[in-house]
């Protein structure tokens, strides 16, 4: 156990110092324990149980242009996770549809995880490649001398291959990851001349421990780092909490988004099996924050779990157990 740990660690190391860039911004997500999928390859299938979800985030809620036009940030996300436990793996796709006034991305990436059991315990060393798409749309875009030739119209956007890696260490009270993504900083140019706008590699670094009190209640402080692997503490964010959950159904918490938002996040499991997952967040811009023009943010996600497959046998079906 020791020593599966301490190679864990070496390999987080060997990782960031690998690694030399500058910082990008991707998508933001206040409920980031249950969508640990976004952050890290290696977490696709780590609760055990095939999985259907739906994201959906609107910053800043409200916020209108100078032109009357909604500008506010909207990221939605639909993923799908599949174990595999008969060949120690398992799968994985995500989509992505990221949108900022007039600008914006789109995203599609299948995820693998090779997993070893170590007693028990699962270490899984996972890695994703997709594809990533950056795009103007000129026509929502104000232009200050209307029928300029030199602005371009219509909508324009390219494509780009897109790889990540990352480590995911699952021990029976505590869990911890890491996952580097931009691996071949894919490289946007719109117009003929300047230097090409790149994807440059950001590190996150999520953990969790679970400490359950008595029979059915369950306390889980949980954290979220994230960084260019270049570190700087302007791009730098760190945000945490915790989050009870009550006889595996009901649960709630607490989040802090360092200079940035309080956080808080509840939902409920439903069905007999607890497999219909309904979760909400609602992040508030904290007095320190950010200057921005509404201070309300709100997330909602969706998910659905079915039993893993297997291979020569009919599948069981068991309460799943809630743990991230």
């Amino acid at each position: 156990m020791k020593h599966t740990v301490r190679y864990f660690c070496f390999f987080c190391i060997a990782f960031l110092v690998s690694l030399q860039t500058y910082a990008q911004q991707d998508s933001q997500f206040s409920l980031f324990n249950f969508n640990q999928l976004y952050f890290n390859p290696a977490s696709v299938g780590n609760d055990g149980l095939t999985r259907f979800q739906i994201v959906n985030r609107s910053q800043y809620t409200g916020y209108q242009t100078s032109s009357g036009d909604g500008g506010a940030p909207n990221t939605f996300m639909v993923s799908a996770s599949v174990p595999l436990p008969f060949i120690k793996s398992a799968v994985g796709i995500h989509y992505v549809n990221d949108r900022i006034g007039a600008s914006g991305s789109q995203e599609v990436h299948f995820s693998y995880a090779y997993q070893l059991k170590i007693n028990d315990n699962t270490l899984a060393l996972g890695a994703r490649v997709g594809f990533f798409n950056r795009f103007i749309d000129f026509s929502r875009l104000v232009a200050r001398e209307p029928g300029d030739p030199q602005i371009p119209t219509g909508r324009i956007g390219l494509t780009q291959p897109d790889l990540a890696l990352g480590a995911y260490y699952d021990a029976t009270d505590f869990y911890v990851g890491l996952g580097v993504n931009h691996l071949n900083r894919p490289q946007f140019r719109f117009t003929g001349t300047g230097d090409p706008n790149a994807l440059t590699p950001n590190v996150y670094l999520n953990a969790g421990y679970r400490w359950e009190p008595i029979y059915g209640l369950e306390i889980q402080p949980m954290v979220l780092l994230k960084s260019p692997v270049a570190f700087s503490g302007e791009t730098f964010s760190v945000e945490g909490g915790a989050m009870v959950t009550y006889e595996e159904k009901y649960f709630g918490g607490l989040t802090y988004r360092l200079q940035d938002a309080i956080g808080i996040l509840g939902g409920v499991n439903l069905l007999s099996d607890g497999s219909l997952r309904v979760a909400a967040a609602f992040d508030i811009v904290t007095p320190g924050g950010k200057t921005i023009k509404s201070p309300l943010s709100y997330e909602i996600l969706l998910s659905y779990a079915l039993p893993a497959p297997r291979l020569g046998k009919k599948t069981i079906v068991r309460t799943p157990r809630f743990r991230y």
